[in-house]
């Protein structure tokens, strides 16, 4: 068995290092409206290398715009991430321009507190 990555045993900060992968799609309706269709929603997952927590994200499709809400969402709630490792989807690379740019000003970090 290999060594274990750096990233996995250096004492940090919860969801500093972190991974994220989808699941889905699921089918989910309303409970409290009548006469109203499942819908397609995906999990956005994302691990704390460290710790081994899991925070879980709904996503409402697969776009490069939905993952950029839920990485703000996710970012709002635990904090900016330093390094975010993924299963090289393609869900970022199918569209580019505006979104890439946006991801890339979201993921700036900026000078130390």
């Amino acid at each position: 068995m290999g060594n274990l990555p750096a990233e996995r045993i250096t004492p940090t900060f919860p969801f500093n290092v972190c991974g994220v992968d989808f699941i889905g799609p699921l089918l989910v309706k309303p409970v409290a409206q009548r006469r109203i269709t499942a819908r397609k929603m995906y999990v956005a997952i994302f691990v704390c290398f460290v710790t081994k927590a899991v925070h879980f994200e709904l996503m409402t499709d697969l776009t490069s715009e939905a993952f950029i809400a839920c990485l703000k969402r996710f970012f709002a709630r635990r904090g900016k991430s330093s390094i975010v490792y993924s299963d090289n989807a393609t869900i970022l690379w199918v569209h580019t321009g505006p979104a890439l740019s946006r991801l890339d000003r979201l993921l700036q970090i900026g000078p130390p507190i």
